[in-house]
C-alpha cells in the first residue's frame, strides 16, 4: 500500500468527472434489437445489432428473421441487392420479419470487426455496475492509525459481456467484448481540519481479501488504508471517498479477430466515520 498526499481539489475534480461519466454511461446501457446511433467518438453504427445473432434457424435472440432486400436489376438483367454509400460506409437494406409476421426495412453497416468490438464496449461500459465495498472495521467506525481493509462484494467483481453484430449475405459477423474488474482503488479526504486539503490514496490488485475473526487484527491486507486524522472535525463528522475499479476490455469475433481496447473506470462515492482513540496513561 502506497500512502499518496494530493490536493483537495484533485478529489473534487474526481467527483465531477465521475458524476459526469456515469451519466453518460448509463445512457449509453439500452440494449435494443437494432442498434441506434450513439457517441463514444462516432464508433457506434446506426444499424448494429445488440441482440444475440440468429441461431441454426435463421433467427436471432429476439425472435426476429433477417433477409436482404433484392430488387431486379434491368442493366444486367438478375436480381441484386439493394446498397447505398453513406461518406465511405457501405450500407446493405435488410428486412427484419418479426415473429408476429410483421416486416421492417433496416439499413445495415459493413463494420470492420474492430468496429463492431468497439460497438459491444460501449455496451458492455453501460452495463458495468457501480461498485460496492466492504471495509474493516466498519465505515461508521474506522480508527486513526489502524489499517482499513477492503474488499469489493463478490455479486458484482466478476467479467460483464456484450455482442454487436450485423447480417452478412455469408452468415452474420459479431463481435464479443468482454470487460473484467483487474484494480481496485481508493481516495479520500484525510485532513484533521475542517477544510483542509490533505487526502490519501490506495489500490491493490484484484477484489482485496475479506477480513474474519480468525484472521486476527495483526495481519496486513494488500487492499488496506490506514487513516492518519479523525474525521470529527468535517460536516457531519465523515471523510467522504470515491471507489474506483479499472476494467480491462477485450474482445473476440467469429472471424478470428481478437484484440483489446482501452480499459474503462467506475467510481462511487463512500462515507467514512473515523475516531481517534484517547489512551489512558497512569
Amino acid at each position: 500500500m502506497q500512502l499518496r498526499r494530493m490536493s483537495l481539489v484533485g478529489l473534487i475534480v474526481s467527483l465531477l468527472v465521475m458524476v459526469c461519466a456515469d451519466v453518460h454511461r448509463q445512457v449509453l446501457a439500452v440494449d435494443a434489437p437494432v442498434g441506434s446511433g450513439g457517441a463514444d467518438g462516432g464508433s457506434i453504427w446506426a444499424g448494429v445489432q445488440t441482440s444475440s445473432p440468429p441461431n441454426g434457424s435463421g433467427v436471432d435472440s429476439s425472435g426476429y428473421r433477417w433477409v436482404p432486400a433484392t430488387i431486379y436489376d434491368s442493366g444486367i438483367g438478375a436480381t441484386t441487392g439493394i446498397t447505398k454509400l453513406v461518406g465511405s460506409i457501405r450500407y446493405d437494406l435488410y428486412e427484419r420479419h418479426a415473429p408476429d409476421g410483421g416486416m421492417t426495412l433496416v439499413w445495415i453497416p459493413r463494420p470492420s470487426t474492430v468496429q463492431l468490438a468497439q460497438n459491444a464496449a460501449i455496451l458492455v461500459r453501460g452495463r458495468l455496475p457501480q461498485p460496492s465495498v466492504m471495509t474493516a472495521p466498519p465505515t461508521d467506525h474506522v480508527v486513526v492509525n489502524v489499517g482499513m481493509w477492503m474488499w469489493a462484494n463478490t455479486d458484482w467483481w466478476h467479467s460483464v459481456t456484450a455482442m454487436a453484430w450485423v447480417p452478412t449475405v455469408f452468415g452474420s459477423a459479431w463481435a464479443r467484448t468482454t470487460a473484467t474488474p483487474i484494480r481496485l482503488r481508493f481516495i479520500s479526504q484525510d485532513d484533521g481540519t475542517s477544510n483542509g486539503g490533505l487526502v490519501g490514496a490506495m489500490e491493490c490488485d484484484g477484489p482485496g481479501f475479506e477480513w474474519s475473526v480468525a484472521i486476527g487484527d495483526e495481519a496486513t491486507s494488500p487492499c488496506m488504508y490506514t487513516y492518519q486524522h479523525s474525521s470529527a472535525s468535517r460536516d457531519g463528522g465523515v471523510f467522504v471517498g470515491v471507489v474506483s475499479v479499472e476494467w480491462e476490455i477485450s474482445w473476440t469475433s467469429n472471424t478470428g479477430g481478437s484484440g483489446s481496447l482501452p480499459s474503462y473506470t467506475t467510481s462511487s462515492f463512500i462515507a467514512l466515520r473515523v475516531d481517534e482513540l484517547q489512551a489512558l496513561v497512569e
